[in-house]
């Protein structure tokens, strides 16, 4: 046999083998923050024509096997500049990655996304990481502070009550005030039913000119909300993690009112020879209700992607016990989320479904001087009774009408509710051409939510024997859209982008209540109403109506050489809360930019590094106004005598409320926007300046119509125009760049005024709204209002009898009209005293890096030069109620002085509410692991929320709640602020 061929062929083999291994050349290096030098854990290094793919160890270190010095090695790591070189000669790579924070950010502008850089409008982006954290009862609450012209505020503490957020002062006088949230491409959606830790970015479109994709629905303003979602990333390789937020928090009640002590109360009694029940007991009524609170929120994530597909699983769960006794708040949020790209990365398929279920322990207050109002029934309670009897019952007495114990109240009470929400969405994206792409996006969300109400028949405060209530309420949306987007860039000098579409959404509610008196028995409470022996005409009751909306929408968005750029808008809404004759309406907008940087005389500027100019302009509906308002309804009016049967039956009669219009039209807003941004010293100062003015004309308002000819007393109509001009600055500093310290800052200056212009029209006249009512013992009739809506005046403006001293017997004086003064309150002159709206709103954020491991923020609020109407001081101030109930400190100095009026509402109890708070200061400690196998990141802070507030304020609080038209009213039952300490830690695995 002959084995030449075969030793040759062997030897060829270890020739060419060794051909090879001399061709292969062993690649490393390091990657690393730019800034920090820390390792880069994960990054991923990729040779760009051999397709092999290794990712960096805890140390940042890779090797990687080279077959072809022309070949091209890429670096890429989430939230960083991707790198892409040739490997030439080299062997050792010492890369330095730059963090994407210093590369043109990426916003969301509604349908699509576009580099900050090339922005027309008023948009503003928040990431997570400068968000305000730790005892956050609404996700909304860590946006407060941080965006120039957006007022994030709630009067109290409630861990059950929200947030009221306001962009650019109130777009009506009657409809609501909230922006659109708009989360993960879903209009509509309740913010509530994503967890705070979930958050990854804000987007705040603040203009018309922005928010014109939304049409109608974005006439507040449009808060953008992306959710945290692993996205597809670079890689063929599929990476996991593993994410742990947890927090716990410790409230306490930050500020309570000086009333009177026991000691106090005696004191007097024995001064004045006043007539006086002294039971025995020394007791703080505030402490009996108030308590310390705690806060728990944990959230748990696992995510994984690859070049193809990606998924995120989060589990939440929120657990508040307030510090007022008795109330609370229970929520788990569970989302999951999964995105697919098929058919050569043609197409991409996102689908997310989301669940919450809810549970909030609510206590009475708010509503006056109510019976079983907790807060009043506290504050006026004698410090000498009793909470308890010597056999543990209740002490009750009857000092003044309507005295009823307040511990008492909430421990007999129940009064709370069971809410389930679920949100689902898919989004279908698919390239038809190399420039063309169909979108698909259908969301569905459901909100159900049942309530519980008993008194029991044994409660003092009860009259009934017994009282029950129970409430369903359901709401549902459907919303489908379609859209086409066609991208070209051409010569790289003109760049267009058009999109067009189609949106439908049917929202529905329905819902029911029962409720009777006379309990057969205490212990079913709500549970089962058949227990309950009255039953009168109107205790039971059902409804439900739907709202449909269709629009049609398109967009242009072009930029020539990066130095001018054009937004164009149009948009068509039809909505059935209209009547029949305008039904539909045009939306349009526009918006300019200029580069001024990419002109060429700009070469000898050295000043500046970037400085752009925008102008927009743009018309939105607001349809924010309730369903079905010109429906007539009927409702029990009674007993009758069926004539035919001779049984008794319930009559009913027309609810006498209001009038069709089928002429009624959308509110129409206006604003035109001027923007200059700019950034200096290598744009180690950035910011931007805007102005505004929006006008709302054919105001929605609610008329009074005689009766006859009108079958009903009021009708929905078209009328007046109210303006908002304002000016916001934002800025932000790099003070600190070094390696040992970081500090950056945030600085936001908001000025708004809202005026009305008119509030007639030629059918409707109406000269002025009175407005912003207070209530209390002693307050009664129809005059004890504190605003006036009256043309050419603020919105807020306070019109109140104006305080001139006291009589010689220590009644209040007041001023008259001719000049002189009476004690008579009604006819005193209404003057223009006082005004809600502030002067300008400030807040001051900062964020701090000490080497590689501590860090911390502060964040600061400011609100200057507004007026608070101190209704707790009018209540509770007054010596004429002492010694039968309590009072404030203060009634002793107004007894010293001689006062001896009861309360009257006037200008005496207006003060100036300028504040500036603390509200979050957060210190961390960052763990360095670039050693640990399994733990790649673990961090530890303390944080500290409404740490601290000056004002001269005499009330608890002075912030208010800025929803629509009427503010400026410190009420004295709102539940109290809480100052909250957080410990928290995250875990990344």
């Amino acid at each position: 046999m002959n084995q030449r061929p075969t030793i040759l062929s062997f030897l060829f083999l270890i020739f060419l083998s060794f051909s090879t291994i001399h061709s292969q050349k062993l690649l490393s290096g390091k990657v690393m923050d730019s800034k920090t030098q820390e390792a880069l854990v994960g990054t991923i290094v990729k040779l760009v024509k051999s397709n092999a793919v290794v990712v960096t160890d805890f140390e940042g270190n890779f090797t990687i096997q080279s077959t072809n010095e022309s070949d091209e090695i890429l670096f890429s790591y989430t939230g960083y500049e991707t790198i892409q070189m040739p490997v030439g000669s080299q062997s050792f790579f010492s890369i330095h990655l730059i963090p994407g924070k210093l590369l043109d950010e990426v916003i969301l502008i509604g349908y699509g996304s576009q580099k900050k850089s090339d922005k027309t409008g008023a948009v503003m982006s928040v990431n997570s990481n400068e968000l305000n954290i730790g005892g956050l009862s609404d996700p909304i609450q860590g946006l407060q502070g941080k965006v120039a012209g957006v007022t994030i505020s709630k009067q109290g503490g409630d861990p059950n009550s929200g947030f009221t957020v306001n962009i650019r002062g109130a777009a009506g006088l009657t409809s609501g005030t909230g922006p659109l949230y708009v989360i993960d491409g879903v209009p509509g959606v309740d913010p509530t039913n994503i967890a705070s830790n979930d958050i990854e970015s804000y987007n705040v479109l603040k203009d018309a000119s922005s928010t014109a994709i939304y049409g109608s629905r974005g006439s507040n303003g449009v808060i953008i909300i992306k959710t945290k979602n692993s996205g597809l990333s670079k890689s063929d390789e599929k990476v996991h993690k593993v994410e742990y937020s947890g927090q716990y928090g410790f409230d306490q009640v930050s500020k309570k009112l000086n009333f009177l002590n026991s000691s106090q109360m005696r004191d007097f009694a024995t001064k004045t020879g006043r007539t006086y029940i002294d039971n025995g007991a020394n007791i703080d009524w505030q402490d009996a209700i108030f308590r310390s609170g705690f806060t728990q929120d944990h959230t748990l994530a696992f995510s994984g992607s690859d070049h193809h597909s990606s998924y995120r699983a989060s589990l939440s769960h929120l657990n508040i016990k307030g510090v007022l006794e008795g109330s609370g708040k229970q929520r788990s949020i569970g989302r999951l989320q999964f995105t697919q790209s098929g058919l050569k990365d043609r197409l991409t398929v996102y689908a997310g479904i989301g669940g919450a279920i809810e549970h909030n322990d609510f206590v009475n207050y708010g509503n006056g001087i109510s019976p079983t109002n907790v807060l009043y029934q506290a504050f006026r309670r004698s410090p000498t009774d009793p909470i308890y009897n010597a056999d543990g019952t209740y002490f009750e007495t009857d000092r003044s009408f309507q005295y009823f114990n307040p511990v008492a109240i909430i421990k007999e009470t129940q009064n709370e509710r069971d809410a389930k929400r679920f949100f689902g969405n898919l989004n279908v994206k698919l390239k038809l051409l190399d420039h063309l792409v169909l979108g698909v996006n259908g969301a569905y969300t459901r909100n159900d939510s049942t309530s519980f109400y008993f008194e029991p028949s044994y409660a003092a405060s009860n009259t009934t024997k017994g009282f029950a209530k129970r409430t369903y309420n359901n709401g549902s949306s459907q919303l489908i859209e379609t859209t086409l987007n066609y991208d070209l860039n051409y010569k790289n000098k003109h760049s267009f982008n058009i999109l067009g579409g189609h949106s439908y959404q049917k929202d529905s509610y329905d819902g029911f209540f029962a409720q009777g008196k006379e309990a057969l028995s205490d212990y079913l409470k709500s549970y089962n109403l058949g227990a309950l022996i009255n039953l009168e005409p109107g205790s039971i009751g059902s409804y439900k109506n739907e709202f449909l909306q269709a629009s049609f929408f398109g967009r242009l968005v072009y930029d020539f050489n990066k130095k001018y750029y054009l937004t164009a808008t149009i948009r068509r809404d039809g909505s059935s809360k209209f009547g029949k004759n305008n039904e539909w309406g045009w939306f349009p907008s526009a918006s300019l930019a200029w580069n001024i940087m990419g002109e060429s005389f700009m070469n000898f500027v050295n000043f500046f590094d970037d400085l752009k100019l925008r102008i927009g302009y743009g018309i939105a509906g607001n349809q924010n106004i309730p369903t079905n308002v010109d429906a007539i309804f009927y409702i029990p009016a009674g007993t009758a005598i069926d004539p035919e049967s001779g049984n008794q039956v319930i009559s009913f009669q027309n609810s006498g409320e209001v009038n069709p219009n089928p002429d009624l039209k959308w509110e129409e807003n206006s604003e035109l926007n001027i923007g200059l941004d700019f950034g200096i010293l290598k744009n180690r100062i950035s910011g931007s300046l805007e102005y505004y003015r929006k006008t709302t004309t054919d105001l929605i308002y609610k008329f009074e119509l005689p009766v006859p000819p009108n079958k009903n007393r009021y009708i929905y109509a078209n009328a007046g125009e109210i303006t908002n001009n304002g000016v916001e600055v934002s800025l932000f500093g790099i003070v600190i760049d070094r390696k040992k310290l970081d500090w950056k800052t945030t600085f936001t200056f908001s000025k708004n005024n809202q005026k009305t212009k008119q509030l007639a029209n030629d059918k409707y006249d109406l000269d002025e709204i009175k407005t912003l009512y207070v209530s209390g013992r002693g307050l009664v009739g129809g005059e004890n209002y504190s605003q006036v809506i009256r043309p050419g005046f603020e919105i807020g403006t306070f019109f109140l009898p104006q305080y001139a001293g006291l009589s010689d017997d220590g009644k209040f004086l007041f001023y008259t009209k001719a000049g002189g003064v009476t004690r008579d309150v009604s006819k005193a002159e209404r003057r223009e005293v006082g005004h809600a709206q502030p002067d300008f709103s400030l807040g001051w954020s900062n964020y701090l890096k000490f080497g590689k491991h501590v860090d911390a923020s502060i964040a600061v609020r400011a609100v200057i030069g507004f007026d608070v109407l101190n209704v707790t001081r009018l209540v509770f101030s007054n010596p004429s109620d002492l010694p039968t109930l309590n009072v404030l400190e203060e009634a002793l100095d107004e007894y010293d002085r001689g006062l001896t009026s009861s309360p009257i509402l006037s200008d005496y109890y207006l003060e100036d509410g300028t504040f500036l708070k603390v509200d979050n200061v957060t210190v961390g400690y960052n763990f360095g692991l670039n050693k640990s196998k399994y733990l790649k990141g673990f961090r530890l802070y303390v944080a500290g929320s409404n740490l601290l507030t000056l004002t001269q304020y005499k009330g608890l609080d002075p912030e208010l709640s800025y929803g629509g038209v009427e503010f400026g009213r410190d009420q004295y039952d709102v539940y109290p602020k809480t100052r909250t300490i957080t410990f928290g830690l995250n875990a990344t695995f």
